[in-house]
């Protein structure tokens, strides 16, 4: 793996653990609003406890391997995230189950995601995932979220595989992405 690919996992794990400064970050961040079904602090925690050991395990494990490992990835992402057409996150918890409906319904998508697939979108050396994560504010207008991803001020970006966190976590909508200045996200940083 390559040593640079590694460190930028560690970086935007820290990111995720500490919000970043308002003087860092590229000139331009997209941003996702989100409308989430459940209390903002349930959805960001939700978030986070996919997100933090997904970095981690992207960081450390062999891509090749016959099985990819869950770490401490949430039980309740697993089993929403089993795949296969029939009996997709029949055990998984309702506010997961209607993420996954939700996601299904959104214009572009074409299928629930399972582990390894959505695992994957992480590995360093393909770049295949379009963001990194950089932060998860409240929208000055009211009840919603906003996600905010470097994708190295790209407008358009594969961005599914976030949609689906974002769906199964609890968000009963989500806009599609847009660029940003760097002043908006900064304006919105003490939230949650």
């Amino acid at each position: 793996m390559d040593e640079g690919s590694r460190a930028a996992l560690v970086v935007e794990g820290k990111r995720l653990a500490r919000r970043p400064e308002r003087s860092e970050g590229p000139p331009e961040l997209a941003c996702f609003d989100v409308r989430p079904a459940v209390p903002a602090a349930v959805y960001a925690q939700r978030m986070r406890e996919v997100l933090a050991p997904t970095l981690t395990l992207a960081a450390a494990i062999d891509f090749d391997a016959e099985e990819l490992p869950t770490g401490s990835v949430p039980s309740w992402f697993l089993t929403v995230s089993a795949g296969g057409d029939a009996g997709v996150g029949l055990d998984a918890p309702a506010f997961a189950r209607a993420g996954l409906e939700r996601y299904l319904a959104h214009p572009g998508t074409d299928g629930p995601w399972e582990w390894e697939d959505w695992l994957s979108r992480f590995e360093p050396e393909f770049g295949m995932r379009g963001w990194a994560w950089w932060d998860l504010t409240a929208a000055p207008e009211g009840e919603e979220l906003r996600i905010w991803v470097d994708s190295g001020t790209e407008p358009w970006f594969a961005h599914l595989d976030l949609l689906w966190l974002a769906y199964t976590a609890g968000a009963s909508a989500v806009a599609l992405p847009q660029l940003r200045a760097h002043g908006a996200w900064a304006s919105e940083r003490e939230s949650p």
